[in-house]
């Protein structure tokens, strides 16, 4: 299919679409979210999830990127409904119970006007239908079942501020009842999910998981996100004491905000270039795992890169459309933008963090995510970040340090090979309407300069899928 002589991607176009409808349903449910509470209540909100994520990211996070590795393979033996049963009940419902138990007794070491009970209850839930619903939904895109993923996708970002909205109307606006939303929303998806599974996996066999191998492979990948989870969470505990809870609020606000467009679009490009990658590296030789990767960070480079500036460009039209107006100040804005190339490290991180898991290698990333831990521990220690911009400001130089460091060891592992020319190119176009953007305050040149973005980006995704397809 082709317009204006550009060719068209079927997948980009269905995958576009969902995804700018789940946009949509996500400002609508940050506006709401923003408009009914307070900077308070909204800080209590993002330290509760902190608590959650802390179990999602350090235990269940391994499990998820190991299952990401062998779904695949387990569709095709016909043992996929075997194994994800084996993962929830042998592994996930124990974690949900870990976690209430946890979080009710090492609570009271801490000062927080929350109910232990009752947040321990909510987090525990959480866990067990988020991480349900999360099994589920992303293997019908890694077999190109396209309809139904975005479906389940658009149904839980439907579902969810609607959800949460009546719980706080019928009840009171607070972080407690807006995170019942959550649960609810995730537990309705799962369900659904679930039952169109079984009706797409053939008849299935009894799977014996070598939860030696599933151990190993995840124990670093631990230990990785212990230090990472610092970095995207466990400094808001720290920062609370320095600059206030409002102010915490603010900091939070704006690079969640960053988060929710970077991730947006992160899973967007995730949807349509990891099942190829995955589709390549499954049952794959070391020489043919090695080729798959350096296409991909190829072209992720340019795609981010791209990305980033464009988001930076227009970062006020954003924020003025994700947060309510009642919220946004000249702080919040320098948290968003900052956000942003944050989250262009995470997410070239997280291609390169394909050649340890790919390779089964996951101890290579203990010495990265130490590097940026200590970064942000030695910043706080040294008291020279102690706002909301220096804050944001030591994440990022965090971060950018577990990029480097990545680079370094995980090229002992598959030597990184990049088309440095191939990056020039499709960066030259890009770099000129950047400038061309800065250059001219007139409405009608960014006007034009936002659909060349779009061009420009498109060309480096359509590159990478007909390349894979040959």
């Amino acid at each position: 299919m082709k317009l204006l002589n550009i060719e068209l991607n079927k997948d980009v176009i269905s995958l576009g679409v969902g995804n700018l409808f789940r946009f949509i349903l996500l400002v609508i449910y940050s506006r709401l979210q923003t408009y009914f509470l307070s900077y308070e209540e909204l800080s209590k909100f993002y330290l509760v999830f902190s608590l959650y994520t802390f179990f999602s990211f350090i235990i269940i996070g391994p499990i998820g990127i190991y299952v990401t590795r062998n779904i695949i393979e387990w569709y095709k033996s016909n043992q996929l409904i075997s194994g994800l049963k084996s993962i929830y009940i042998k592994l996930i419902l124990p974690i949900s119970v870990l976690a209430f138990i946890s979080i009710v007794t090492a609570g009271y070491f801490l000062n927080y006007d929350i109910n232990l009970l009752i947040i321990g209850g909510i987090i525990s839930l959480i866990i067990i239908t988020k991480t349900a619903n999360e099994l589920i939904y992303p293997f019908f895109n890694l077999i190109d079942r396209n309809t139904i993923y975005l479906i389940l996708i658009i149904l839980f970002h439907l579902l969810n501020p609607l959800f949460s909205f009546l719980a706080i109307k019928l009840y009171e606006p607070t972080h407690t009842f807006w995170l019942l939303g959550l649960i609810f929303s995730n537990l309705f998806v799962a369900i659904i999910g679930w039952r169109i599974l079984k009706k797409v996996s053939k008849e299935d066999k009894i799977i014996n998981l070598d939860f030696k191998t599933l151990k190993t492979f995840s124990l670093y990948i631990m230990l990785g996100n212990i230090l990472g989870w610092i970095l995207t969470d466990g400094f808001r505990f720290v920062a609370e004491n320095e600059i206030g809870l409002s102010a915490v609020g603010i900091l939070i606000l704006g690079l969640m905000g960053a988060s929710q467009i970077f991730a947006n679009i992160e899973n967007f490009l995730n949807q349509l270039l990891s099942p190829k990658y995955l589709q390549k590296i499954s049952n794959a030789t070391y020489a043919s795992r090695a080729k798959a990767f350096n296409d991909l960070f190829t072209v992720a480079i340019p795609l981010y890169l791209s990305l980033a500036f464009l988001v930076t460009l227009i970062a006020e039209i954003i924020i003025s459309v994700i947060i309510d107006k009642s919220k946004i100040n000249e702080i919040l804005i320098t948290a968003f933008v900052i956000g942003i190339w944050i989250e262009f490290f995470k997410a070239l991180i997280n291609i390169v963090k394909n050649i340890s898991t790919s390779e089964y290698k996951t101890q290579a990333m203990i010495i990265p995510y130490l590097s940026g831990a200590l970064v942000l521990i030695i910043g706080f220690a040294l008291g020279y970040f102690y706002d909301v911009t220096s804050i944001s400001k030591l994440i990022l130089l965090s971060y950018a340090s577990i990029f480097i460091f990545s680079l370094i060891f995980l090229n002992t592992i598959i030597k990184i090979k990049l088309d440095i020319l191939f990056i020039v190119k499709r960066m030259i176009p890009i770099l000129i309407l950047t400038f061309v953007f800065n250059m001219f305050s007139d409405g009608l040149y960014r006007i034009i300069s936002l659909p060349l973005y779009g061009i420009a980006i498109y060309s480096i995704i359509n590159y990478y899928l007909k390349k894979q397809a040959r």
